[in-house]
């Protein structure tokens, strides 16, 4: 099996000399080109580095997963007055260095695309094998211009190597881009085999891509690709099946999930191809590995998804604010302090918090007095997207019961400041590995689930007038969603036939977005229906009642622990929205290609 080994490729296969530009990626093989690809299994080895450079650090293995992830608006980052601050407060500019890393990773999977594709094809290989061995590197080529076209816009386009036409490539336009992007998902159809190992291109993988890109086409104002993105889902759809459990697709090393169009498999012990998200997410103390916890989840988002469904059983699957506590790296778990498992062996996150009781006895042979669990009272706030400072300060009143003191004490630090600290934000449990060696984690990961692929569909049946048809598409996913938890659950409940198809399309949005949380693409589904959506998603977070309150009474942030308050409350400002839908050039993408300027950068910068 080709499970997990094409990572092992990287460095054995292809050696790289030092590039001016973070375009010039003109690979340069160990052993001189005639050879490397004189035979299928020789070539098969320069193919699975381009594989490979899909999982690198700048790539999916950390940055790219950090970027549309962190500065979606709906994952929060320290507020430190960095680049990456004001990348993720939506205030960003080009010199932010994990979105250069992001632009870079892509930019490398198409530089060994490129230079594959054109040494494969004068090849003295069978044109069976050169046909298949292309399709599969043009499939990689167009992920990444996609990735890249739709959070960049406008982008050098490149399809041959460097050393071919040199490095100063000025920006194409973004429908060119898509072009190329859609002639190479075509020929990755018309020549992949039907199935492959996990990790690997397919003809139905690259046809349900070909029906996202005219999704998007048509969000983008397109309204002919409504109708090309139907038939392409329409072929797709039966070809793959959701997975029983929710749970069951962010396992350790997931593989031969019947929903996975298409992964990237990664190897536990690679120094430069890694899943290093777990590292990202994992709240100090909580693993076998380093934690850093550099993105967290925002209130906002978190609790809009316990307004919009209650007791949903993805719910537990997408965000975690409680975990067993570890010792440090590589050390375990920490011992019970008591001679039961309690509160005290664990952490606590947004929306839960610890308190004592007053005037309670040790209980026989313990330490300490016993430490209670308390929650956020979401069942009697007015709205729960929103709880209302006035509402917990009600709630709290004269403090005459213990669990009011432990809510005054997590939601303020004094009477009137409220508490920011690093337990105020609950944490994306999909990434997280308690188990991760180091920061390199166990999990493979899923790009494209089939799950989403049924909410496009969806999303392309409402728009074409069949609203019936759009709501059973979306209740397939409700449905696995409903079955997810030890039990059967009410909720997701299924749509009403009663909504408009206005209403229909923005559940959709939301749907996708609750989903796929804490998952790759955040970034883009919160901007793919333009600056109305992308309004209503940044309101969750401006009109969030602790959020207000936070703000107003710490405007400074508290160092590295404030809230944020997108555009100084001016969700009406349309220059604001327009920046905010695509993310800068990077700078040292400017520096280093002299076809673009510090003007030629996207709207805003």
């Amino acid at each position: 099996m080709k499970n997990f080994k094409y990572i092992l490729f990287v460095a054995s296969a292809l050696s790289l000399t030092s590039c001016e530009s973070l375009l010039d990626e003109d690979p340069q093989y160990t052993i001189n080109t005639k050879v490397q690809f004189s035979s299928v299994e020789n070539a098969q080895k320069a193919l699975l580095g381009c594989y490979g450079y899909m999982t690198a650090d700048n790539a999916y293995g950390q940055a790219w997963q950090e970027v549309t992830i962190g500065y979606s608006s709906m994952g929060w980052v320290q507020t430190a007055s960095s680049s990456t601050d004001k990348l993720a407060s939506l205030d960003g500019d080009p010199t932010e260095q994990i979105n250069s890393m992001a632009w870079k990773g892509m930019y490398k999977v198409i530089g060994e695309a490129n230079a594959f594709i054109a040494n494969i094809e004068v090849s003295s290989l069978s044109d069976e094998a050169k046909t298949r061995m292309e399709a599969e590197a043009r499939f990689l080529r167009a992920l990444a211009y996609y990735n890249l076209a739709v959070a960049y816009g406008d982008l050098p386009l490149k399809t041959t190597p460097s050393a071919h036409d040199g490095v100063a490539v000025p920006r194409s336009p973004k429908a060119e881009v898509f072009e190329q992007v859609r002639l190479d998902w075509e020929y990755a159809f018309t020549h992949l085999p039907e199935k492959n190992d996990d990790g690997y291109a397919t003809k139905w993988a690259a046809k349900a891509y070909l029906g996202k890109l005219y999704h998007t086409l048509a969000c983008q104002g397109d309204n002919a690709a409504w109708g090309k993105a139907k038939a392409c889902f329409d072929e797709v759809y039966g070809k793959y099946t959701l997975e029983s459990k929710f749970g069951d697709l962010f396992v350790d090393n997931v593989k031969g999930a019947k929903e996975s169009i298409f992964q990237v498999n990664f190897v536990l012990a690679g120094a430069t191809t890694r899943n290093r998200a777990s590292w990202l997410v994992a709240p100090s103390g909580s693993c076998n590995g380093q934690a850093f916890d550099r993105i967290r989840a925002s209130k906002a988002l978190h609790d809009y998804f316990i307004a919009t469904y209650p007791e949903d059983p993805r719910f537990e699957i997408s965000y975690f604010s409680k975990w067993r506590a570890y010792g440090g790296v590589g050390t375990g778990v920490k011992p019970q302090v008591e001679p039961i498992p309690t509160a005290r062996d664990s952490g606590y996150a947004y929306p839960y918090f610890t308190y004592t009781k007053r005037g309670e006895a040790k209980p026989a042979g313990w330490k300490n007095v016993k430490q209670y669990v308390g929650r956020l009272p979401y069942e009697k706030f007015a709205n729960p997207a929103s709880p209302s400072m006035k509402e917990l300060l009600e709630i709290i009143g004269d403090t005459a019961t213990d669990y009011q003191r432990g809510l005054q004490a997590f939601i303020l630090n004094t009477t009137t400041k409220p508490s920011t600290n690093t337990r105020s934000w609950p944490y994306f449990k999909k990434p997280f590995d308690p188990n991760q060696s180091g920061n390199n984690s166990h999990k493979n990961l899923i790009l494209y689930r089939y799950a989403d692929m049924l909410l496009m569909m969806a999303d392309v049946y409402n728009e074409m007038d069949q609203k019936g048809k759009a709501i059973d598409l979306v209740d397939e996913v409700l449905a696995r969603a409903r079955r997810s938890g030890a039990k059967p659950a009410v909720q997701p409940a299924k749509w009403s036939t009663d909504l408009s198809k206005e209403q229909v399309r923005e559940k959709i949005f939301f749907e996708r977005i609750f989903e796929g949380i804490g998952e790759p693409e955040m970034y883009q589904k919160m901007r793919l229906r333009g600056t109305e959506m992308l309004k209503k998603v940044l309101e969750l977070n401006n009109n969030h009642g602790i959020i207000l309150e936070s703000v107003a009474k710490n405007p400074s942030r508290n160092g590295n622990w404030g809230e944020r308050i997108f555009n100084k409350a001016n969700l009406n400002d349309a220059d604001f929205l327009k920046k905010n839908l695509l993310l800068p050039i990077p700078k040292d993408e400017i520096d280093t290609n002299s076809s673009i300027d510090f003007t030629d950068n996207n709207f805003g910068y």
